[in-house]
């Protein structure tokens, strides 16, 4: 099998979930598109200015493959919002790109609250990359996020053979912070207990997310069970170390941690599904008294 062949074998399974999905070749300048589980050569507009050697100032896929990253960008187009997601993968050594392409039209509502009238789209939508999937209060991601990424990370998981870990972890008896010292009070905490997940994390490499109230979720790439168990000690141990300060009052809290490795993207290749897996290691972490790594 040749690499598009390889590819396309491995992305049918994610081909329900993308209105396109494409494999790109920035250096041969050729682009596939998969219809069916079958590839077809296509030729638009855009790729036609690569073979002149020209390309968009804002091209996603030329940033992925130049910058060995996954970049998500917003497109506004016939009155219609899409989501571009470039994913950069390596197969026999060589370099391609995956773009994910997802009508995000319908599921984007957008008002000016002091005056209750639409947004123009074209003039947001710089600013809609940078607030749709950042949580407001922790400026860590948030679900939506989730949602969006994490099927890309176990895509190209799964096309390189490479293990991707998920830690899922939640702030232990946290309500009673709540109840004790006040709302506010917990809103720092979890700032505060968010900036610490980003401590300990790659920069560029992993990312974290807000699941929900104080739970929170790390992906971690490339990287096996013993290492995702590891990350989650070592935050574990700084979380349990830390003095929060709420107010007046320094604060100890400790926190319980889910880990799941995928090791081959066919094993589970739904958000829900990884997830639910963590989020049973998380719930034994409590059951055995928390403050510990399942």
């Amino acid at each position: 099998m040749n690499e598009f062949d390889i590819i396309a074998d491995k992305v049918k399974l994610f081909e329900k979930m993308y209105d396109v999905m494409r494999i790109v070749d920035p250096m041969k300048k050729e682009v596939l598109e998969l219809k069916e589980g079958v590839l077809c050569k296509i030729e638009s507009e855009c790729y036609k200015l690569w073979k002149a050697n020209v390309i968009c100032e804002n091209c996603v896929s030329i940033r992925a493959y130049n910058e060995d990253n996954t970049f998500i960008k917003m497109e506004y187009s016939s009155n219609k919002i899409f989501m571009i997601t470039a994913v950069p993968i390596s197969i026999h050594r060589k370099k391609f790109v995956i773009e994910l392409l997802k009508d995000a039209t319908n599921s984007l509502l957008m008002q000016n609250g002091e005056y209750g009238c639409e947004m123009k789209m074209l003039s947001t939508i710089e600013q809609m990359n940078r607030i749709l999937v950042k949580d407001e209060l922790t400026n860590l991601y948030n679900r939506r996020f989730i949602n969006e990424r994490l099927p890309v990370d176990l895509l190209k998981s799964s096309l390189e053979n490479k293990p991707l870990s998920i830690i899922f972890a939640d702030i232990d008896f946290f309500k009673s912070i709540n109840d004790t010292y006040g709302h506010p009070a917990g809103d720092q905490l979890l700032r505060e207990f968010a900036d610490e997940l980003q401590r300990h994390i790659r920069s560029g490499k992993d990312w974290a997310a807000r699941y929900g109230g104080e739970e929170f979720l790390i992906c971690l790439s490339d990287s096996d069970i013993d290492a995702a168990r590891v990350v989650a000690d070592t935050i574990r141990k700084s979380i349990m170390k830390k003095e929060f300060v709420l107010g007046n009052e320094r604060v100890h809290v400790t926190c319980s941690f889910g880990v799941h490795t995928v090791c081959d993207g066919y094993e589970c290749l739904t958000v829900d599904g990884v997830i639910e897996i963590a989020d049973r290691n998380l719930y034994k972490a409590k059951a055995e008294g928390r403050n510990r790594v399942m």
